[in-house]
């Protein structure tokens, strides 16, 4: 039962960034050094999909999902996108997002050129990949197409993630 509780507890959605409450240098320090772990991830996935390895949409769905909730963490209207109407993140994957991939993807590119330029592109980056992964029952050569499209994917997600950890003040001294 405490498995449960606490299972459920993680599935909750996270109360949304507040434009008015000051974030704290180590949170702001927390975020810059999970965008530079997601970057490393991103990278070591590249790695393993330009040697050939399929990706599971399992592995690849919850690295989305990872990166998705962090950056909606520091962005308000990312969070009113994927936490609209009393749903959760894994909800509007599984819904929305899978329902209106192309459409999502554009509308997270027109938040990212509204502003907040970086950390939206993650976002769209993140949302890319997951129209990529390659389908181990489908022939060879489709699987390869996809594999290299996934790799596009991977490498820009891991350019504005790296941008995204850049971009935030390291501590001073």
């Amino acid at each position: 039962m405490l498995f449960l509780v606490l299972t459920l507890a993680a599935c909750a959605p996270p109360p949304p960034p507040s434009a008015t409450m000051p974030t704290a240098p180590e949170l702001l320090g927390e975020f810059r050094d999970e965008m530079a772990t997601d970057a490393r991830k991103a990278g070591d996935y590249l790695r393993e999909t330009r040697q050939g390895v399929n990706l599971s949409e399992m592995t690849l769905g919850w690295f989305v999902y990872d990166i998705l909730s962090e950056l909606s963490s520091q962005d308000d209207a990312l969070y009113h996108r994927f936490y609209r109407d009393g749903r959760d993140l894994q909800n509007y994957l599984r819904t929305t997002f899978r329902d209106h991939h192309d459409e999502e993807v554009e509308a997270i590119a027109d938040m990212a050129r509204a502003g907040r330029e970086t950390p939206r592109m993650a976002a769209r980056s993140a949302l890319e990949v997951l129209c990529h992964i390659p389908d181990p029952d489908e022939p060879k050569e489709v699987q390869t197409n996809d594999r290299a499209e996934l790799a596009g994917a991977l490498a820009t997600l891991q350019t504005f993630l790296q941008r995204t950890a850049a971009e935030i003040p390291a501590p001073e001294d």
